[in-house]
């Protein structure tokens, strides 16, 4: 789902479906992967959120704002 869902991102972020001749976004959607419209806008969610957790994984602990100070006695 993650390859689809970027898939469909990069194709939305540079309009391809307007130089490939295509009528409207949902139409490439059809022809290109086979899905509705409304299943490309909630795989572009996915890869928003994809992306966010991506970040904040690749972000590190070190900038968590739960972890204001170090690890209290046990």
């Amino acid at each position: 789902m993650a390859v689809l869902a970027a898939r469909v991102r990069d194709a939305h972020a540079a309009r391809v479906w307007v130089p490939l001749g295509h009528s409207s976004w949902e139409s490439y959607c059809r022809a290109e992967f086979g899905i509705s419209r409304a299943q490309a806008y909630r795989l572009l969610d996915v890869a928003r959120a994809l992306a966010a957790i991506h970040g904040a994984v690749a972000a590190g602990p070190e900038t968590s704002r739960t972890r204001d100070t170090g690890p209290g006695p046990a």
